[in-house]
């Protein structure tokens, strides 16, 4: 047999079996007495009826009527032997009940072993055949009970619960009638025959207090429902137990349940258990809402949403725990404890690892039970949600932060993240106002709006910062902070709004250096600051700041001291203050490396200070001073872009000036030093003025000749510049020069005609100096050809030049004719001499055509030079060798007769010229005819000396 403790295990699981092996123990001993227990009401505590291994003595004490034979088996024997002595049928009856229940007990004692089950069957038999034979003993209840224990001991639950119903049966009255209803309802819960044994329980506790059991029963009354899954019927039950033990009155505190009586502590947390397990069949949290909706709020509601959420998170269900606990608040949503529920939900969340969660609900507690929010119906907020609310605003703001700056590269998804945690940072300000730690908060809510996008008023919380705590470690930081928002601010606005916002940027930056005489970046926040003036045209006080800066001790970093004089040098400049200007970029320069991309800046800026100074000196009428300033430009900054306006200024002051020697020497180095200038142009024209108002023809002449040679210059600009070379050369008889220059000219020049015609003419006479005839013959036919080609510019100037050019062509003609010697043969020399002769007197016809008077009557003259010269040529030509003297003589005459139309002609020319004398014209060229004729022909011509009588002749 199975020994009755190894029967009465219960599942590790289930808190049912204690009580049941109470209920048995109680039946033990009540049989070992011999007569039924008198029961006291010893109800266990639920500490000890969860007590699974404890002995039954513990479970439940009874008082005996008989004291147990401290010797089983003593007493054993002696009713053994009793019966041996044949006693009567009642003796008999009694001590065979005797000896069934020692057997039992032994058993039990002894904790089964090898003969239990022998044992227990022995009793068994016993009590059966008492039932049998005596079927009207009144004791049959007391035999029905110990039969019903010997069969649970021995393994045979329903052989037990079938005694138990038949003992129930035949002694309603019995006054062991609660212990067997009691001890059948636990053996049908053992065998999970739960609605049996519900109405077992039911039965116990319609006995209320008749019973010992009436607790016991109605706790596992509760758990019968709910193994049945009536829920709600098994919380009502669990409810009453609930309301009976708890402390009186409305529960307000979830810790009430260490209030109750001592020893009942353990029922109280096992009934809100069975509560917690049928609400969350049910669905948990909002299970609990509908009970309480359906049948009405117990005076202990809130430890039955703290319990169930509590088991949820035992077994690890913690999105389930947090929604219980949750439910409580959205019940009760102004009851005093619901924060203290908030604050699990955010807990259960936690545990579980929702960190979204988490922020969720920490979110809803801040704004639920924010001290503004209608929670509190204008009352002030308790200090205990404060404190959370204080925890739980600071964990949203950087929770936010947090997620912002990890997402910041995207900065359009960010800065909504951003401008959260500054919402909460600005709560935790305004409910905290004197937080220790509020410092640190404004610090970090200037940085979530600057990173929102919100830079004004991030400058202005680093500001407050700053200026509006005590002295804290992040004052300067947050001094800075603010100077550089607004530096920000000021680079976002639109142009229009730029300097109202470099105002406050420069106000912040004054603030930080007059407030923190040692801030490390005291002088680098000036320097800026007097950048940011100087922008705005705050000029004076941009000097102010930056001179600040330069009188600083410990003395300002070498580039910060760059910058600060850069600033006064800029604003210096804009106020007209050139020599002020010109000393802070001295300043500047010095301080700027020779290797630095800004050093040619400043260059420029101190050659532009230097170069205002010489305008103003010149605007002023100061002529020698702007002269000294403009070439001292080109000494302080001699690479300076400018210093070719400069030196062209003072050489333009220089001429103004009429000082022609100091001026060229300024142009002059001017065209040494920038051949690639564009004043270049200009240069020439003021040098070549320069040198001819210095008396330097030739100098102003080569002046010219470059002016004259650029294609950038206009054609009359070129023309003119031409023309001036070569006169120039010329006035400085320089003919190596001067020719070219003329010839230059004619050739670009045709047009107008008159200077091309004196160019001409200096060409005709630089050749006939030169005594190059070929060059002199061109220049004069080109004079000629010019004339011809004049078309309207043709004068009588040029005809005249014309008409001089053609008779010196003739004569030059003439002169080479009269050179060639007819020689034999005559067919080979003649052409020659003719061709030259014809040229010479188509020259002489085309100058006296051209109808002046001393001109065509020296072409007549020549004329007749020519013909005699001619005729004289043939006469003289070369005789044929070995001519007898009468061939010779016949050759001389044939000569003379071929050399006399040419005398003739020769007599013509002349006598054309003396019939001139008629019309007022006697020139040298009419007396040298009248010569000539009187020798060519002085017969007719010989003895007439007077004008007069030389025309009457030729009439």
């Amino acid at each position: 047999m199975i020994r009755l403790r190894r029967a009465l295990k219960a599942d590790a699981a289930s808190p049912l079996s204690p009580l049941l092996g109470a209920a048995c123990a109680g039946l033990i001993l009540s049989a070992c007495s011999g007569m039924p227990a008198e029961v006291k009401n010893t109800t266990p505590t639920i500490r000890q009826t969860l007590k699974k291994e404890a002995p039954i003595e513990q479970q439940l004490r009874l008082d005996r009527t008989a004291p147990v034979a401290p010797d089983p088996d003593k007493a054993l024997e002696n009713y053994r032997q009793l019966l041996q002595l044949s006693p009567d049928d009642n003796t008999r009856a009694e001590a065979q009940r005797r000896i069934a229940d020692l057997q039992v007990q032994t058993d039990d004692l002894k904790g089964g072993g090898e003969d239990s089950a022998a044992t227990l069957g022995k009793s068994i038999k016993i009590y059966q055949q008492l039932l049998t034979e005596r079927p009207g003993d009144v004791n049959n209840d007391r035999v029905l009970y110990q039969l019903a224990r010997a069969h649970q001991n021995s393994g045979n639950s329903d052989a037990a619960i079938d005694t138990l119903a038949t003992l129930n049966r035949d002694f309603p009255q019995s006054t062991l009638g609660g212990d067997a209803h009691f001890r059948r309802a636990e053996l049908l819960f053992q065998r999970e025959r739960f609605a049996e044994a519900e109405g077992e329980y039911k039965i116990v506790m319609d006995l209320k207090d008749r019973t010992p059991f009436f607790e016991p029963a109605q706790y596992k009354y509760g758990w019968s429902l709910y193994k049945q899954a009536k829920y709600d019927a098994a919380i009502t039950s669990f409810f009453q137990i609930l309301d009976r033990e708890l402390p009186e009155g409305e529960v307000t505190r979830v810790d009430a349940v260490e209030k109750v009586k001592k020893g009942k502590n353990d029922l109280v947390r096992d009934s809100l258990r069975v509560v917690s397990l049928s609400l969350i069949a049910q669905g948990g949290g909002q299970a609990a809402n509908d009970y309480f909706k359906k049948y009405g709020d117990p005076r202990f509601y809130p430890l039955i949403y703290d319990a169930l959420g509590k088991l949820l998170i035992e077994r690890e269900r913690f999105t389930d725990a947090a929604e219980a606990f949750a439910a409580f608040p959205q019940r009760y949503p102004s009851h005093p404890l619901s924060p203290g529920f908030q604050s699990q939900v955010i807990g259960a969340y936690r545990d579980g690892g929702f960190k979204d969660l988490v922020i969720r609900e920490k979110e809803r507690y801040a704004v639920t039970y924010d001290p503004q929010a209608a929670y509190w119906a204008g009352k002030p907020a308790t200090p205990e949600v404060m404190n959370e609310l204080r925890l739980h605003m600071e964990d949203l703001a950087r929770h936010h932060h947090a997620l912002a700056q990890a997402g910041k590269a995207d900065a359009a998804k960010a800065r909504p993240e951003f401008i959260v945690a500054a919402g909460w940072y600005k709560r935790i300000l305004e409910v905290f106002p004197t937080d220790p730690k509020a410092p640190d908060i404004n610090f970090l809510y200037g940085d979530a709006l600057l990173d929102g996008g919100r830079t004004r008023d991030a400058a202005e919380q680093y500001a407050r910062t700053a200026y509006d705590y005590k002295t804290h470690p992040r004052t300067t930081d947050a001094a800075l902070a603010s100077f550089q928002s607004y530096e920000k601010y000021a680079r976002e606005v639109p142009a229009g709004e730029r300097n109202a916002a470099l105002r406050l940027a420069v106000d912040s930056g004054i603030k930080l250096a007059d407030s923190f005489q040692y801030h490390p970046e005291k002088l680098p926040v000036l320097t800026q600051a007097a950048q940011d003036l100087y922008e705005m045209k705050a000029l004076d006080e941009a000097i102010k700041t930056s001179q600040r800066v330069l009188d600083n001790t410990p003395p300002a970093k070498p580039d910060l001291q760059r910058i600060a004089y850069s600033v006064i040098g800029d604003s210096q400049f804009e106020l007209k203050r050139y020599p002020q200007a010109e000393a802070a970029f001295s300043q500047e320069l010095k301080l700027t490396a020779a290797t630095s991309p800004t050093r040619k800046e400043v260059s420029e800026q101190l050659a532009a200070s230097i170069y205002k100074q010489g305008e103003a000196a010149r605007d002023a009428g100061d002529p020698r001073r702007a002269v000294n300033d403009f070439l001292r430009l080109g000494e302080v900054v001699p690479d300076a872009s400018i210093r070719p306006n400069a030196e062209y200024d003072a050489a333009s002051v220089l001429v103004e000036m009429e000082d022609w020697p100091t001026a060229a020497r300024v142009l002059e180095g001017f065209r040494t030093r920038f051949p690639a200038s564009k004043l270049i142009p200009d240069v020439d024209k003021k040098l070549a003025v320069s040198y001819q108002k210095d008396n330097k023809p030739a100098a102003a002449a080569a002046a010219y000749a470059r002016i004259a040679q650029r294609p950038t210059e206009t054609v009359p600009v070129r023309m003119e510049a031409a023309w001036l070379s070569a006169t120039l050369f010329d006035e400085a008889k320089l003919p190596a020069q001067a020719g070219p220059a003329y010839q230059t000219y004619v050739t670009s020049y045709p047009r107008p005609i008159d200077r091309a015609m004196t160019a001409r003419s200096r060409l005709v006479d630089y050749a006939r100096d030169g005594r190059n005839v070929e060059q002199q013959l061109f220049w004069l036919r080109d004079i000629v050809n010019a004339d011809a080609s004049a078309g309207a510019e043709r004068s009588d100037a040029t005809r005249a030049l014309a008409a001089k050019s053609s008779l010196e062509v003739g004569r030059i003609t003439a002169a080479q004719a009269k050179t060639l010697r007819i020689t034999l043969p005559i067919e080979a020399s003649l052409p020659a001499k003719q061709k030259a002769v014809e040229a010479a007197i188509q020259a002489f016809n085309r100058a006296a055509g051209y109808g002046f008077a001393d001109v065509t009557t020296a072409a007549s003259y020549e004329l007749g030079v020519l013909h005699q010269d001619f005729a004289r040529s043939l006469v003289d030509s070369e005789r044929p060798k070995k001519l007898s003297d009468l061939e010779l003589e016949q050759y001389n005459l044939l000569l003379e007769e071929q050399a006399f139309p040419f005398e003739e002609k020769a007599i013509e020319a002349h006598e054309n010229n003396l019939r001139r004398i008629p019309q007022g014209i006697y020139d040298e060229w009419v007396a040298k005819s009248a010569k000539a004729l009187a020798q060519l022909a002085p017969g007719k011509y010989g003895k007439r000396e007077k004008s007069e009588e030389f025309y009457e002749s030729l009439k």
